[in-house]
């Protein structure tokens, strides 16, 4: 009779509903020849090595692996599958299992201005992923109010919530945003003054 290591990446990913079918995948590789991502298109995206790395609890290269924070779990992969297996559901385990220790995407994705968020719910309804959604806050000077939140673990970077927002108050990069300009503003009105 077999031990397993409850411990091991590989029973805790299995644990997990979606990561259940991690040992049932034969890497063939399929999953690829149908992904939006391929490696054509990104280099790292590689399902076959999270697969492999997940297996022998290979814990820290499988969370830093970028084909963990790649997969959008778009699913169109499952069809392509002679096993019928969601990868996109074990990668997503994977990945959920990296933000639940702390790991963080080395990607960019949206950020909220809580100063600024109206809570609208614009940018939940319109995020592909359900990667946002509305959370009561105590913001510094606004108290406690309802602001967009950004899940950094589902967040693709797509800017659908960016281009949503009427009060600009979600952004994929944090080198603008409407108080920098004013500030950017008033320097430049400044030295017109003098």
């Amino acid at each position: 009779m077999s031990q397993t290591n409850p411990e091991s990446l590989a029973e805790r990913v299995k644990a997990i509903p979606g990561g259940e079918m991690l040992m049932m995948c034969f890497s063939c590789g399929t999953c690829t020849s149908k992904c939006m991502i391929q490696e054509k298109l990104e280099p790292n995206y590689n399902p076959r090595r999270l697969i492999r790395e997940a297996v022998f609890n290979y814990k820290e290269e499988a969370f830093a692996d970028e084909t963990t924070w790649l997969c959008s779990a778009c699913d169109l992969c499952y069809p392509a599958c002679p096993q019928k297996i969601h990868i996109s559901g074990v990668i997503t385990v994977i990945k959920q299992l990296a933000v639940a220790e702390g790991k963080q995407t080395p990607y960019q994705t949206a950020k909220v201005d809580e100063a600024t968020c109206v809570a609208c719910g614009l940018c939940v309804s319109v995020c592909p992923y359900e990667a946002i959604s509305l959370v009561e806050k105590k913001v510094a000077f606004r108290g406690l109010i309802p602001v967009a939140s950004v899940d950094p673990g589902k967040c693709m970077a797509c800017g659908m919530c960016s281009a949503a927002c009427r009060s600009t108050s979600i952004r994929l990069t944090e080198d603008f945003n409407d108080q920098q300009l004013i500030e950017d503003l008033w320097t430049w009105l400044e030295r017109k003054t003098i």
